[in-house]
């Protein structure tokens, strides 16, 4: 069935499941195509039994999309299981927001939601680049209760004007919940009921749910989601495949999950055999993500482990600057992710990249003090780029999109560099370069120094060592001293020299040598 929402599409999906049939919300340049159709065809490892309800498409926020099938056993006990938790705390009767492509599975928590607390479903225009303004016109409008399903991320766009009005109730999954602006939300006059999750399309829908109150922000904001739902079990597991007892509040595991609300599996049989296990009658899901045991026997989410990366020597937690910086009142939203820059001649090396949307004030000090505090957070010199935006790049279903923010941050977003070098560094380090400030202090490392120099040889047309820019540890006083140098005079070459095997060796070997001995000269600059 079409992506597209109306009234129309909500009424065919429910009549599809009252069949006893599945659906697959699809693109209409995958329905226009007959080719594309055929990756649809059912896999041989699943089951063809009528137990299912859709197919649907993870969004590719934590790796490469996956074609997923989700059981009516799963949505049965997703949904009863919420019932059994929020009847206490949702109202019966209110309205809804369908506010979500049916391509993500939050739209299934929309439609099923309101139908199980016999609500009335309102449609909400999605704006493109999202504002939200359509929602917040809905919220305004309502007499009575509203309640909203939104990812972190959307929540934030919602609370970032003050006079906006928030629903009575809003539900947050999709994301980790540092990104949504929770201390702002309790500091309002009428503060909503925030339930949070943990969620996944490979477990149907919410794994665990938590109401959120003003004294528990801060451990929320640190990953805690609460307790698993009825008839869902979560296993912490080490390394070495055993359990980590609930006892144990130390110790972060792999967060595994079973139960009937496990999906039927991935549609590509290789994606199948690596996140979902059975052993003997036992299935469960592999989640990818790290956690460990609260005191009361709840869960916390520490993090996935592809968003703990290994960066100078040191292991870093990516959720963690960024909630370090939303903290310090530094950013509103702020994303982290590693990319890769090439030194020279195919030769890369990985920095930090911090995307941020400032609270207030000179985007360039901003950027400054983004990068300082995540240095402080590192404790070495580590190659950061910071971006500033005046707005974050998102997903179609309204998270961060981290990929998009790599293209999206390919040149500075501040002041325009005044000159060649100031435009060399701020490729390599983005916003908030200080043209009088020493660049080691800015986390340049050994290998930075060497693509630095590369850089800055092709820019300016000028023989620059790595030596020349410990001797010159400033923008301006690198201006100044290449102004004065003349270019490099193109030479007469033999032929078939510069194709030479050994080449590219000399030009490495002298290199590196001239690095070696000003490292070992100059170790107190780094």
């Amino acid at each position: 069935m079409p992506e597209y929402r109306s009234l129309d599409a909500v009424i065919t999906m429910l009549a599809i499941l009252a069949t006893g049939a599945a659906y697959c919300p699809a693109s209409e340049g995958i329905l226009e195509s007959a080719d594309q159709c055929q990756e649809f065809d059912w896999p041989s490892h699943l089951s063809s039994d009528s137990s299912h309800a859709y197919v649907i498409t993870t969004s590719g926020s934590t790796g490469s999309p996956k074609q997923t099938v989700v059981t009516r056993d799963g949505l049965n006990t997703v949904f009863t299981g919420l019932y059994a938790r929020l009847r206490d705390h949702l109202p019966i009767g209110a309205t809804w927001s369908q506010f979500h492509p049916l391509t993500f599975g939050y739209s299934v928590c929309e439609i099923i939601g309101c139908l199980l607390f016999r609500g009335t479903l309102q449609l909400i225009q999605r704006e493109s680049p999202l504002t939200l303004d359509a929602l917040a016109s809905a919220v305004e409008n309502e007499t009575g209760q509203y309640v909203s399903c939104l990812t972190p991320s959307e929540l934030n766009i919602l609370v970032s004007d003050d006079q906006r009005p928030l629903p009575s109730h809003v539900i947050l999954s999709g994301e980790s919940a540092h990104r949504a602006p929770l201390a702002k939300v309790f500091s309002r006059d009428r503060v909503p009921v925030v339930v949070n999750t943990y969620a996944a399309t490979e477990t149907s829908g919410q794994v665990t749910v938590d109401i959120v109150s003003a004294e528990r922000v801060e451990a929320i904001e640190l990953g805690y989601v609460g307790h698993p739902l009825p008839g869902v079990d979560i296993r912490l597991c080490s390394p070495d495949g055993e359990s980590i007892p609930r006892s144990d509040l130390r110790t972060e595991g792999e967060i595994q999950v079973s139960g009937p609300g496990i999906a039927a599996g991935y549609m590509n049989v290789a994606q199948d055999r690596e996140r979902f296990v059975t052993e003997g009658r036992h299935r469960s899901f592999h989640t990818g993500d790290s956690g460990r045991w609260s005191d009361d026997g709840g869960l916390i989410v520490t993090g996935r482990s592809d968003r703990r990366v290994k960066l100078s020597g040191s292991w870093i937690a990516l959720d963690a600057i960024e909630r370090a910086l939303t903290r310090a009142g530094l950013a509103t939203e702020a994303a982290v992710a590693v990319e890769e820059f090439t030194i020279d001649e195919g030769a890369t090396h990985v920095r930090l990249l911090i995307a941020a949307v400032p609270a207030a004030g000179d985007s360039r000090a901003t950027a400054a003090a983004i990068r300082k505090r995540a240095l402080e957070m590192i404790e070495r010199p580590t190659m950061v780029r910071t971006v500033v935006l005046e707005r974050m790049p998102r997903t179609g279903h309204g998270k961060i999109d981290l990929t998009a923010i790599a293209a999206t941050a390919a040149a500075p977003t501040g002041p325009r560099p005044r000159g060649v070098v100031e435009r060399v560094w701020s490729e390599l380090l983005g916003d908030g370069v200080d043209p009088d400030a020493n660049l080691f202090e800015h986390g340049v490392d050994s290998l930075g120094v060497v693509a630095a120099a590369q850089w800055l040889s092709q820019a300016t047309g000028r023989t620059v060592s790595p030596t020349f820019i410990f001797d010159h540890p400033r923008i301006n006083l690198q201006e100044q001293a290449l102004a004065e140098r003349p270019p490099v005079r193109t030479r007469a070459v033999p032929a078939g020299a510069a194709n030479a095997p050994d080449a590219a060796a000399r030009r490495r070997a002298l290199r590196s040598r001239r690095f070696t001995e000003s490292k070992s000269n100059r170790g107190a600059d780094l």
